[in-house]
């Protein structure tokens, strides 16, 4: 393993997002919002084949994520629909949101367009923290075992974030914690818990301290209880009728 802070050569990193992904792996998340004790989001990523199966808990939902196609397929398992879009869809909207947040004259809208942090790490804690007078990023972090398996979960954490964005209009934008998956790459690391407090001091939003704490464990092997999952979203991605991306969101926010 390169010595911590090297940074991954551009030749390196076109040839790891240009090949097939050769890594499967399974990481499980959970979200709590402020002091919460019960995650509010709960997921299993699964990473299998070249391809990323990312399991909801509630409600249920799949999403798909097929690099090499540059598509985003979407499950709703109880209503046994799905949608789909492209990469390039979702980088339009995004690219739209980080245009229309950079007219604001309002400081902190600026700053969610074009965030910069002072970056520290704390090597006995293994804690990376991102700060700013917006908001504060504090990442414990373990070895990603290979640059291979870093750059593999931040081109997908990139995504996922990005997608998020267009599915959750009224959550941040991503390009925060972008930053953060770039900085977590850079040291061949990922996360396995992340606390971010948001803590506008001045601009048009309500100056409310919020914070949300995210847990990550990673799972190297892959067993068959993964494998079977995975079929089954295959199974149900051949099936499911597909409708528009507008009446699946419309119908997925009624839950």
């Amino acid at each position: 393993m390169k010595p911590k802070g090297a940074v991954v050569s551009l030749a390196v990193l076109i040839g790891l997002f240009s090949e097939s992904w050769a890594l499967d792996f399974r990481m499980e998340n959970k979200v709590y919002l402020g002091q919460q004790r019960e995650p509010s989001v709960e997921t299993t990523t699964i990473f299998y084949n070249g391809a990323v199966y990312d399991f909801l808990k509630k409600p249920p939902e799949i999403t798909i994520f097929e690099k090499d196609h540059s598509r985003f397929v979407l499950l709703d398992t109880e209503r046994r629909v799905k949608t789909e879009l492209t990469s390039q869809e979702v980088e339009a909207f995004v690219e739209r949101l980080r245009r229309r947040a950079a007219e604001y004259s309002d400081p902190f809208v600026a700053f969610l367009a074009r965030p910069e942090f002072e970056k520290s790490f704390d090597p006995t804690a293994r804690e990376l923290t991102l700060s700013s007078p917006w908001m504060t990023y504090r990442v414990a972090t373990v070895d990603a075992e290979s640059p291979e398996l870093a750059a593999q979960y931040r081109y997908f954490a990139d995504a996922l974030a990005r997608l998020n964005a267009l599915l959750n209009p009224k959550g941040l934008p991503p390009f925060a914690r972008l930053v953060v998956n770039a900085e977590l790459q850079r040291r061949e690391e990922i996360p396995k818990e992340v606390h971010l407090t948001i803590h506008p001091e001045t601009g048009l939003l309500p100056k409310k301290r919020t914070t949300f704490r995210s847990e990550h464990q990673l799972v190297r092997q892959i067993v068959e209880a993964d494998r079977a999952r995975v079929h089954q979203a295959i199974e149900f991605q051949s099936i499911f009728p597909r409708v528009s991306f507008e009446q699946y969101q419309k119908e997925h926010l009624q839950k």
